[in-house]
């Protein structure tokens, strides 16, 4: 899947922390380690494959348990209308 940030967000890194905020919503969000560190990666990558692939790398966790805790948050940020996933299309190689 692809990600990208919704119409209408704004983010900021702040030493680390990041701060989110859906101008059209009005919903804010912060981030802080972990968090702030898969939002960039999100954004980076614009794939949540790509995400989980150097996510693994970085940290020392099990890769289920990684999925388990990038979907969800992954999720919440579909539901607040931060990002929106995209289906690639067939043969796309990106």
């Amino acid at each position: 899947m692809r990600v990208e940030i919704s119409d209408g967000v704004i983010w900021r890194d702040l030493g680390g922390d990041v701060v989110i905020l859906n101008v059209e919503t009005g919903v804010y969000f912060g981030l802080d380690g972990s968090g702030g560190q898969i939002w960039r990666e999100l954004v980076e990558h614009g794939s949540v494959e790509k995400t989980f692939q150097s996510l693994k790398q970085q940290f020392d966790v099990e890769p289920d348990e990684l999925r388990r805790d990038l979907d969800a948050l992954v999720n919440q940020f579909v539901q607040k209308r931060l990002v929106q996933l995209i289906a690639k299309p067939k043969g796309h190689l990106r």
